[in-house]
């Protein structure tokens, strides 16, 4: 593979500037009028940047050339696969260096605020082979094999790389000793460690770290970026040290203005040339959930409504646009929970006897901390395969939820979304969130917002676990299939949860081999049982470490599209932390498989 890269390297160092343009004028052509990868998003997201400034026509021609620049990206960094600094030198003029050295001979460093605009990789080049030394912070590509070729492209420049996570004390070295290090903040970043700012105006996840680390360090940004000329040459640009304006003297607002600060400095400057700017990239991806900084008068707000039993969900805007419905008004049981000791001893009868089924005046059990195998901070994030194909992946945390009637909460969230193969079949996008009493480990508030290619569709249930009862709530568009609201009652089984915290809670309870544990669940209308009969205990490997494991068979059922026909299994480890480590189960149409592949336990 290294060797036919090198051999189009030398082919396309050969070929004349004009040559090289007309080649990625043809392929941008082919990508955008007959492969049509990702199109739609680009269209997508030039319509939410531009939709009031620019005519369908104009924005549709925008997107075509947009799809030639990308062509000719690919082949640029084809073509510097073997060059050295002498040869970025050569080939990039590097417009304001000067202000770069200046601001480096101040002695503590210099911030790059850098973005995908023209070809990234060559602005890199430009600055490294002009003397400056430098570091830049990248995320892991999803495919390995790209993820070492950018390593070693990168590093040939003669740049250090750092990756997103565990780099606090790289950059501050890095910094100390006088060198560059570079932050490309045009990409999305959600909770916890991205903060909700505005991006051509429409809410966009930002990472913080910038603003963060200037919080520690006084040290100079300086913008950086490339564009490609009228004649196609590719030209890097470092402009003077930004002027900073006057933040708030609160620390959580101040994050919020300079990040909200960096990212219109980067919409400027993608205005100048926004033809050649990373529109593939979905920047506006819905952002659910809350950053570890919340703007204090937002917070006190929020914390003010929920405090009187309302959610969030009810008063912000949904990633489908479609509007909640007010909360109904749910009770807590009258009863003061009281802690349940089960003796070791015969602990499947002492269970039975001292849980018996909930109703208005039954005791519940209280959770100690030291007994919850979860907490605040975990992720979890597990790669799908559906039958042969490359699916999606999960994404599970443990966030801090907000009080409900005073009771502290935990928030359970989970986001799924598909691959780019399975997205030319059906594009799923679909968070879930369950906010969960922290010592009773029962659901108070159910949400699941569905953006998918035949749907939109939000989904509220409510618990009121002293009536037992369930408000539920759900609106669907959708062309194919028709709108559909349905806002009805429904009755709820003793200490039921929902499908989505019964994750966790399957996480509590004790296996031992051919014994099998039940629990209730309430799944739209329906009032389940799930069924977890531990069959092996056995050792899986995953790209996340290697675990010991129950391998538990799940019986439940379901009446979705997502319907068993045969076995599910699930393997949990065989440990206090119960992680979810892979599961398998087969569908109507082939099956899906999950594996962990990420895994953090805190904050």
């Amino acid at each position: 593979m290294f060797s036919l890269l090198i051999l189009l390297s030398r082919f396309l160092g050969i070929l004349p500037l004009g040559a090289r343009r007309a080649l990625g004028t043809g392929l941008g052509w082919i990508w955008f009028h007959c492969i049509r990868f990702r199109r739609q998003i680009v269209l997508e997201n030039l319509r939410l940047a531009f939709g009031d400034e620019k005519s369908e026509q104009e924005v549709r021609a925008m997107a075509a050339h947009n799809f030639r620049h990308y062509a000719l990206t690919c082949l640029e960094i084809v073509q510097s696969v073997t060059w050295r600094k002498e040869d970025y030198e050569r080939n990039v003029p590097c417009e304001g260096i000067e202000h770069l050295v200046s601001a480096l001979a101040k002695g503590n460093g210099v911030f790059g605020l850098n973005c995908h605009l023209g070809n990234w990789e060559w602005v890199i080049g430009s600055v490294m082979s002009r003397g400056i030394p430098g570091d830049v912070i990248v995320k892991h590509s999803k495919n390995a094999s790209l993820d070492r070729f950018l390593l070693s492209y990168r590093q040939n420049m003669g740049i250090g790389v750092f990756y997103e996570s565990g780099t606090i004390k790289q950059i501050l070295s890095s910094l100390s000793k006088g060198r560059l290090v570079g932050f490309i903040l045009d990409q999305f970043m959600g909770p916890p460690i991205g903060l909700p700012v505005k991006f051509f105006g429409k809410t966009a996840g930002t990472a913080v770290g910038l603003a963060l680390l200037t919080e520690k360090r006084n040290v100079p940004i300086v913008p950086m970026y490339s564009y490609r000329d009228s004649k196609g040459v590719l030209r890097a640009v470092v402009e003077p040290e930004l002027v900073m304006p006057t933040f708030s003297p609160n620390r959580e607002d101040r994050l919020y203005e300079k990040t909200q600060f960096f990212n219109d400095v980067i919409e400027a400057r993608v205005r100048l040339h926004p033809d050649q700017w990373l529109w593939l990239h979905r920047r506006w991806k819905p952002y659910r959930g809350e950053p570890r900084w919340a703007a204090s008068a937002a917070t006190a707000v929020c914390s003010f409504l929920l405090l009187l039993g309302c959610s969030s969900q009810s008063l912000v805007e949904t990633p489908t646009g479609i509007a909640f419905p007010p909360e109904p008004e749910v009770s807590l049981p009258d009863e003061k929970p009281v802690e349940v000791v089960v003796p070791k001893e015969n602990k499947t009868k002492a269970t039975k006897k001292e849980l018996p089924a909930l109703n208005p005046v039954v005791k519940f059990r209280v959770y100690k901390p030291d007994q919850i195998p979860f907490e605040v901070g975990e992720r979890q994030v597990i790669s799908l395969d559906w039958t042969a194909l490359r699916a999606g992946d999960v994404r599970m945390e443990v966030r801090e939820g907000f009080p409900f009637k005073g009771r502290p909460t935990f928030k359970f969230w989970g986001h799924v979304l598909s691959s780019a193969v399975v997205d030319a079949i059906y594009h799923v996008d679909n968070t879930i969130e369950s906010f969960v009493d922290k010592q009773w480990l029962l659901p108070y508030r159910f949400f699941l917002h569905m953006v998918e290619s035949h749907q939109l569709k939000e989904t509220r249930a409510s618990f009121d676990h002293k009536q037992s009862k369930v408000h539920y709530w759900s609106k669907r568009v959708s062309k194919k299939w028709g709108d559909e609201v349905q806002d009805r009652v429904d009755g709820l089984g003793a200490r039921s949860v929902d499908m989505f915290s019964a994750l966790y809670f399957a996480r509590l309870l004790d296996f031992e081999k051919g014994k099998a544990v039940e629990f209730p669940v309430y799944e739209n209308g329906q009032n389940l049982t799930v069924s977890l009969l531990p069959v092996a205990n056995e050792i899986v490997q995953t790209k996340a470490g290697v675990f010991q494991c129950w391998k538990l068979a799940v019986s439940v059922k379901l009446e979705n599209v997502l319907k068993p026909t045969g076995d599910m299994h699930l393997w949990l480890s065989d440990d206090f932390k119960k992680y979810i480590v892979k599961f398998e189960a087969k569908l109507k149409i082939g099956s899906l498989r999950g594996e962990l592949t990420s895994l953090r336990e805190r904050l």
